[in-house]
């Protein structure tokens, strides 16, 4: 069973962090050969079996939040699982595994609670996928998981007026730390597209960390506000996902 870092010493250094970027586990294998973000989750086992068998510890972006404070040590290698967007599928299929390897993961969640349905991939060839509700929400927060805002509705921000992506930027913090009761302070840029008006604005609602996608310096930390990940997709080869890990 992989450990927590909250249950282990270590001597990590925080430049050795992998963040990956996930979007839904899925438990039908036709679901995900239709869109690169819907993961079967026996490949998600797979990789979740990998990281257990190299050496790698799962931690939240509040993990590395009480290391800076020296609160906490890192693991010797670290690894935050990070998933865009609290879709349904990801309550039932993907939390169940997770707790199963003892890992632990950051949801990147819409604020807008009357979004009942995600198309952002719709017209990509991925159909309408199911959201979590409030309870749900709240049960994978009182289990240990990060929750991170992921604006109010997912949108493009760089396509906005700055006044319209400052609300939905804002506000999903708000709504989602009134839900919580606890501090919201990372960040997920819907599409991972972000320009040097919008992280401005992230870093004015008070978030500390805040994730792209292929974008931003390739060691952890040197630019909290735009933090590489690796995407995982469907459509690559589990050497692909296991090279990349290891190679940044």
């Amino acid at each position: 069973m992989m450990t927590s870092a909250k249950s282990i010493s270590g001597s990590g250094e925080p430049s050795k962090i992998r963040v990956l970027r996930y979007h839904r586990i899925v438990e039908d294998k036709r679901e995900s050969e239709k869109h690169w973000s819907s993961l079967y989750v026996w490949d998600f086992r797979r990789q979740l079996d990998f990281l257990e068998q190299w050496g790698y510890t799962t931690i939240t972006f509040n993990d590395y939040r009480l290391f800076l404070k020296g609160e906490l040590n890192l693991p010797r290698k670290p690894v935050v699982l990070t998933f865009d967007g609290a879709y349904l599928d990801n309550f039932r299929v993907m939390f169940p595994t997770l707790q199963k390897a003892g890992a632990i993961a950051v949801i990147f969640a819409h604020a807008d609670r009357n979004i009942k349905e995600d198309v952002s991939y719709a017209g990509a060839g991925s159909p309408k996928a199911s959201m979590m509700d409030e309870q749900q929400v709240l049960e994978l927060h009182a289990a240990g998981l990060e929750i991170g805002s992921h604006a109010m509705t997912n949108p493009n921000l760089a396509n906005l007026a700055l006044d319209r992506a400052s609300e939905e930027i804002t506000r999903s913090r708000v709504l989602l730390e009134i839900l919580l009761n606890a501090p919201v302070l990372s960040f997920a840029y819907p599409f991972g597209i972000l320009s040097t008006e919008i992280k401005q604005i992230v870093k004015g609602a008070g978030y500390t960390i805040a994730c792209s996608a292929d974008s931003g310096p390739s060691k952890f930390g040197a630019d909290p506000l735009e933090v590489r990940r690796i995407s995982v997709r469907s459509d690559k080869s589990f050497f692909s996902f296991a090279r990349r890990l290891v190679t940044g």
